[in-house]
């Protein structure tokens, strides 16, 4: 019987290790939800509670970067995702519509895929489409995807 797999968190020290290194600090945040003006119904009635729970269905980018000239939505994928770019999309469309971002949201946007996989035809296809993809590939992670099948850490041929 193959032994199971333990879990490892990596995704968020990637994200925020690439993001140390790249951006000035204060400038950035992580976990952010998105949209929640877009709410087609009234909260006053809500409870904190409720408001907080409601929110955990929003859309959430890994990271937003708030740059005097510009805004730079930030997704991390450290193996292959399936809707990376419909998300950071449809993060674009969100950010104008998110509380605390009103400064910000004429700015422009630049959407950043950050990966340390090699995606081949999919970057072109990402690229346009207006998502910048930035390949950091630190040695840690890269011991950490070379513990998995090759399929898992090689660009994917098909499928979405």
């Amino acid at each position: 019987m193959a032994q199971k797999r333990r879990y490892t968190q990596v995704h968020e020290m990637y994200l925020v290790e690439w993001l140390g290194l790249t951006y000035p600090p204060g400038t950035w945040r992580t976990n952010v939800r998105l949209g929640d003006k877009l709410v087609a119904f009234p909260t006053e009635a809500l409870t904190e509670e409720e408001r907080r729970m409601r929110m955990l269905f929003a859309a959430s980018a890994d990271a937003v970067v708030l740059l005097p000239s510009e805004v730079h939505l930030v997704e991390a994928m450290v193996r292959h995702e399936p809707g990376v770019m419909e998300d950071l999309l449809a993060y674009r469309e969100l950010f104008p519509y998110t509380t605390g971002f009103e400064a910000y949201k004429d700015l422009p946007t630049k959407l950043l895929l950050v990966t340390p996989l090699e995606l081949g035809w999919k970057g072109r296809f990402y690229e346009k489409h207006g998502i910048n993809i930035v390949h950091y590939s630190p040695t840690w992670i890269l011991q950490y995807l070379h513990s998995y099948p090759r399929k898992e850490w090689r660009g994917k041929l098909s499928a979405f």
